[in-house]
């Protein structure tokens, strides 16, 4: 019997996989080249790796950032930054078909990921119409079912028309918006294309939107490289001087006016801690941009800031240095810092939204809280303070257990596995 060839398949995302949600896409190149032969796209990247190819040259970074700033039309549109209205210009291609086909292998199956000015749903039907490759979408956040916000909060236009767009604050701008709607709608009609969802809530997203009600529809939870955020052993005071009997909360966002972030909610839930907890030896682990000291005054906690972390290997130690990471994020696919705490045996309390609806389970891998309520979040976070130290081993076992099971890049690898060769036999 003659050797089987092994399918390509090839994984378009805009994000450099050295940065922050870049860095998920490769974990899912990893997972994939166990099976296949896989190549990333990306805009661009100085990672030398086989498999991993840069669209432009690294210089092109300054030339694309002026663009993006002071040319595109999405400059001359105004909108309301809470719904990250970035692709305005889908009725373009952004990518060029000769230049991919000199750089890539043809492949059988085509994965896209993140689309942030680098690709359309325009360019994928073009790719398709090329190699007659299966498209898969993975849905990072809502933008493959809008017209083109990343995040639609209350507004359903996404299951009509997308008409009278919220994001688009000019009257006679708020068009963009259903024309985007209404070309990926025809073109996705036309095309064999299949999406993958990263929680139940997005599943649900996706079962009520106009574009995809009649294309198959996937689910998986978000992937994690075990071997980088899984328990380390080391005294939690060597690097930050933290009392060794101290409570550690670590928080993951401190951008006040990030309205998505709900930052504003872990301040509330820090001043109804203090007055449950008088005189409780508390330290709060901040990371992201800005600094928490700034927003929460007057407080008995000691804080400290890490500023924003890109490397994962600091990340994961970071996870570790805590007894609880908490997050209030209240508009969000996942966020991705929830798999990560797991992984890593650190429980989580946060609010029920996105992947943390599927993998936070009560008193298993943390505790859940109900959307907007701060005092719930506090509570919970006193849960986890009150564990014994028995307690506290056991669910740090029942969290690291249930990121293997669930979402380690050997799971995810053999999902998508499953996934391919479901799609690739009905061509």
């Amino acid at each position: 019997m003659g050797k089987i060839k092994k399918l390509n398949v090839l994984t378009i995302s805009a994000n450099d996989v050295n940065l922050a949600s870049g860095i998920i896409t490769y974990d899912l190149h990893k997972g994939l080249s166990q099976k296949y032969n896989s190549q990333i796209l990306v805009r661009y990247t100085n990672k030398k790796e086989d498999g991993i190819i840069s669209y432009y040259p690294l210089w092109y970074n300054f030339l694309y950032r002026v663009y993006k700033k002071y040319l595109s039309k999405n400059y001359r549109v105004k909108k309301d930054p809470n719904y990250y209205y970035f692709d305005i210009d889908q009725d373009k291609y952004l990518l060029n078909i000769n230049r991919v086909k000199k750089l890539v292998n043809k492949p059988d199956i085509i994965i896209a990921y993140f689309m942030h000015y680098f690709f359309t749903i325009k360019d994928l039907y073009k790719l398709q119409q090329l190699y007659n490759a299966p498209i898969i979408l993975i849905m990072a956040d809502m933008v493959y079912i809008t017209g083109g916000c990343h995040y639609a909060w209350n507004c359903k236009g996404y299951k009509n028309e997308c008409e009278n767009c919220p994001a688009i604050i000019d009257t006679s701008q708020k068009h963009y918006a259903s024309d985007n709607l209404k070309l990926n709608k025809e073109l996705i009609s036309k095309m064999n294309i299949s999406i993958i969802a990263g929680s139940s809530q997005d599943f649900e997203y996706i079962r009520n939107s106009t574009l995809f009600k009649n294309k198959k529809r996937y689910l998986i939870k978000g992937i994690v490289d075990i071997n980088i955020f899984k328990e380390r052993n080391f005294e939690r005071n060597f690097t930050f001087n933290i009392n060794k009997t101290n409570f550690i909360i670590l928080y993951g966002a401190t951008k006040y006016g990030e309205k998505r972030k709900g930052v504003k909610y872990f301040v509330e839930a820090i001043k109804q801690l203090e007055i449950i907890l008088k005189n409780k030896n508390i330290t709060i682990i901040s990371i992201g941009k800005g600094k928490l000291e700034n927003i929460i005054d007057n407080t008995n906690f000691n804080i400290i800031n890490l500023g924003f972390i890109s490397d994962y290997d600091n990340l994961a130690d970071v996870f570790n240095l805590a007894d609880v990471f908490v997050t209030t994020t209240i508009q969000d696919s996942g966020p991705m810092m929830v798999n990560q705490s797991i992984a890593c045996g650190t429980p989580v309390v946060c609010f029920d939204i996105g992947v943390a609806r599927d993998i936070v389970i009560n008193g298993e891998t943390g505790y859940k809280s109900k959307l907007y309520d701060s005092k719930e979040i506090a509570n919970n976070i006193c849960k986890i303070m009150d564990l014994s130290d028995k307690e506290k081993i056991n669910i740090k076992k029942k969290c690291i257990s249930f990121a293997e099971k669930n979402f380690s890049i050997e799971v995810t690898g053999k999902l998508f596995t499953n996934i391919i060769s479901s799609i690739n036999n009905d061509k």
